[in-house]
C-alpha cells in the first residue's frame, strides 16, 4: 500500500466491492474491478484539513491511437466524470496539465495547483466499453487508487456516473450521486405522464403512458419502487409501479381522495391522503394497501407527508387553522406540532441528514419559493431565488442538494441547486412543462 509524502493518505480501507460496483451490476450490467491489491479512502484530513478545497486535477483520457471511437468515448466520459466531480462542490478542479503516461508530471500538476490527479484510459471493445481510472498523489507521483470497469456502450454515461461516484468517495469519504436518477411529470404530449431522467437531465425516459392525469411521483428507499397519484380510473388513485415504468399496481383506489403517497425510510409503509367520503386525512398504509392506522382527526385538508429520516416523525400540510402550513406530528399521530404561521406553505421535504426540511412558501399570487426550516419551526429562511416560481423541493439521497420544478428559464422545468441556495441550474430539456421532481436513490 503505497503513502504520500504529505501524511498518511489511508484513514480506513473499505471493501473491494462498494454499493456503488454493486449498483452497476444489478443496474447496468457494468462491473468493476480493483486494479490494485488494496482500496484505500484517502481522505481530505490526509492534506492537512486546511478547510480549502482539494485540489483535483483531470488529465486528459488516454485511449489506443488508432481507434478513433475509443477516442471519441473517451472524451465523451472524461467530460461526463468532471461535469460529475465538479457537482459535488467538494473538489477544486484543476485542468491543462499533461497527459499522464507510466509517470505523473508531478512539477506541471502542482504548479496548477493539484494535489492529486484522476486519470483514465477508455477502450470500446465491440459492443462494451472499459474504463480504468486512477488516482496519482502529486507530491510523491505515486498511484493511490485504481479501479476498472467494463459496461455495454450505450450505458457508456452510466459507467462514468458510477467512476465518478468511486472517486468521490475515494477523496472525501462521502457517498457520490452521480448514479442517481430524478422522476418528474410532464405534459408534452398533451397528457401529464412520469418520467425519469439521470441526475443531471440525461438519459430522459417516458416511464408512463397512461393517458390521464399523472402526478407527483415518490421513489421508495431502495430506488425499486415509484409510488405515484393518476385519474386514470376517474377518480385521484394512489399507484405503485417499478423503476422502470411497468408492474403497475393499486395502491389506495378507495372512495374520495387517495393522494400524496410518501414512504417511509424502510419501505414498508407509506403515509398518504385519503378522504374516505369525509374530510382528507393522513394515513399510514402497508406497500399492499392495507391501513396500519389513521394519523390526522382535524377538520380541513391534511396532506404532503414527508418522514424524517429515523421514520419517527412525520411533517405535513393542514389548513386546520385556516390556511395551509407546516405541522410536524410523531408517527402514531400524536405530539402534533405547528412550525409556520401565516404563510400559505404546501410540500415539505425532510432531509436526509435531518437538519432541515425544505417547503415552498407563497411570496406572491401564484409565485413561490422554496425555504429551509428546522424541525422545532425555527431557522425559517428562503434559499431559492426570486423573480421565478419555484416549488416542489426534493432532497438528494445525501442531503447535499435539491431538486425543484422553476419557471427560471420561461417555462417549467426541473433544476438543481446546493441545499443553501447556491449554483441554482435547470437539468430538464423536454418541451411543455415540467414538474413534481422526485429525488431517487
Amino acid at each position: 500500500m503505497q503513502k504520500s509524502k504529505l501524511k498518511s493518505l489511508v484513514d480506513s480501507f473499505i471493501k473491494k466491492t462498494s454499493k456503488f460496483c454493486v449498483l452497476g451490476f444489478a443496474l447496468c450490467a457494468l462491473s468493476f474491478r480493483s486494479s490494485h491489491a488494496a482500496e484505500v479512502y484517502l481522505g481530505l484530513q490526509a492534506y492537512g484539513g486546511t478547510g480549502k478545497a482539494l485540489g483535483v486535477g483531470i488529465a486528459p483520457f488516454a485511449s489506443p491511437s488508432s481507434d478513433s471511437e475509443s477516442a471519441s468515448m473517451a472524451g465523451t466520459i472524461r467530460s461526463v466524470m468532471r461535469e460529475d466531480i465538479l457537482f459535488t462542490r467538494l473538489f477544486s478542479v484543476t485542468e491543462g496539465g499533461p497527459l499522464v503516461g507510466d509517470k505523473l508530471d508531478s512539477m506541471a500538476w502542482s504548479g496548477l495547483g493539484a494535489q492529486v490527479v484522476v486519470t483514465g484510459t477508455v477502450k470500446a471493445d465491440g459492443p462494451d466499453v472499459h474504463l480504468e481510472c486512477r488516482i496519482y498523489d502529486v507530491s510523491s507521483g505515486k498511484i493511490l487508487w485504481g479501479k476498472e470497469g467494463t459496461g455495454p456502450k450505450l450505458n457508456a454515461r452510466r459507467l462514468a456516473h458510477l467512476m465518478s461516484d468511486q472517486i468521490t468517495f475515494q477523496l472525501s469519504g462521502q457517498p457520490g450521486i452521480a448514479h442517481t436518477r430524478i422522476a418528474f411529470v410532464n405534459n408534452h404530449t398533451g397528457k401529464k405522464e412520469i418520467y425519469v431522467m439521470d441526475y443531471d437531465g440525461a438519459n430522459v425516459r417516458q416511464l408512463t403512458r397512461l393517458h390521464s392525469i399523472t402526478l407527483l411521483p415518490k421513489w421508495s428507499p431502495d430506488g425499486k419502487w415509484i409510488a405515484f397519484n393518476s385519474y386514470k380510473a376517474g377518480n385521484p388513485d394512489a399507484y405503485l409501479m417499478d423503476s422502470d415504468g411497468g408492474n403497475i399496481q393499486d395502491l389506495s383506489n378507495r372512495q374520495g381522495l387517495n393522494t400524496s403517497p410518501n414512504w417511509s425510510p424502510d419501505g414498508k409503509t407509506l403515509a398518504l391522503t385519503m378522504s374516505r367520503g369525509g374530510d382528507p386525512e393522513l394515513y399510514l398504509i402497508e406497500r399492499s394497501g392495507r391501513i396500519v392506522r389513521r394519523l390526522t382527526y382535524s377538520p380541513g385538508v391534511d396532506t404532503s407527508p414527508s418522514f424524517s429520516p429515523n421514520g419517527q416523525q412525520i411533517v405535513f400540510i393542514s389548513d386546520r387553522a385556516g390556511t395551509p402550513e407546516l405541522y410536524v406530528m410523531d408517527i402514531t399521530g400524536a405530539n402534533i406540532q405547528r412550525l409556520t404561521y401565516g404563510q400559505w406553505v404546501d410540500a415539505p421535504a425532510w432531509s436526509p441528514r435531518g437538519d432541515g426540511i425544505a417547503y415552498e412558501r407563497q411570496r406572491s399570487q401564484g409565485r413561490y419559493d422554496v425555504y429551509m426550516i428546522d424541525s422545532a419551526g425555527k431557522n425559517n429562511h428562503v434559499i431559492s431565488e426570486a423573480g421565478a416560481r419555484n416549488e416542489n423541493p426534493t432532497w438528494s439521497p445525501d442531503g447535499r442538494f435539491l431538486a425543484y420544478a422553476s419557471d427560471r428559464d420561461g417555462t417549467g422545468k426541473i433544476c438543481t441547486m446546493g441545499a443553501d441556495g447556491d449554483s441554482p441550474h435547470c437539468v430538464s430539456a423536454l418541451g411543455g412543462e415540467s414538474f413534481t421532481p422526485s429525488w431517487g436513490p
